[in-house]
């Protein structure tokens, strides 16, 4: 029986030009092509030049510069597998997700629709633009 090797947990692509923000602030310290990242765990990625250490959780890499130096001292080793969630500290057992109390969806509709907020910005970039041209063509 042939072993297999698992799916990588972000596109080979995606592996290939992601970069250690921290690293990629300071590139005479680090060099032409600083933050390249490698895989551990199948679930960290691992800067060398920095030692900062970026969970892959869910399928998203973790980039944040903060978050990456969260795990800096910590021995490739001993990092968490998975990756802690903020649900879910490391070592707790996964299972079904907690209940949501009665006023979750109050919450979720109290939270700004991104397709609302996206038509107000166009419309009130076609008023300008209106209002531009009304002016620009009053005054010739």
């Amino acid at each position: 029986m042939s072993e297999t090797t698992p799916p990588l947990p972000i596109s080979a692509d995606l592996l290939e030009i992601l970069r250690d923000p921290k690293a990629v602030q300071e590139p005479t310290k680090y060099g032409p092509d600083p933050g390249r990242l490698e895989l551990a765990h199948n679930c960290w990625l691992i800067s060398k030049d920095t030692g900062y250490k970026y969970p892959i959780k869910d399928g998203i890499p973790v980039m944040l510069i903060e978050e990456g130096e969260k795990w800096k001292d910590t021995p490739v080793d001993e990092l968490p597998v998975p990756p802690e969630t903020a649900d879910q500290p490391a070592g707790a057992e996964a299972g079904p997700a907690p209940a949501r109390g009665p006023a979750a969806p109050e919450a979720e509709a109290a939270q700004p629709n991104a397709l609302l907020f996206v038509l107000g910005a166009v419309a009130a970039l076609a008023l300008i633009v209106a209002l531009w041209r009304y002016f620009s063509t009053r005054g010739a």
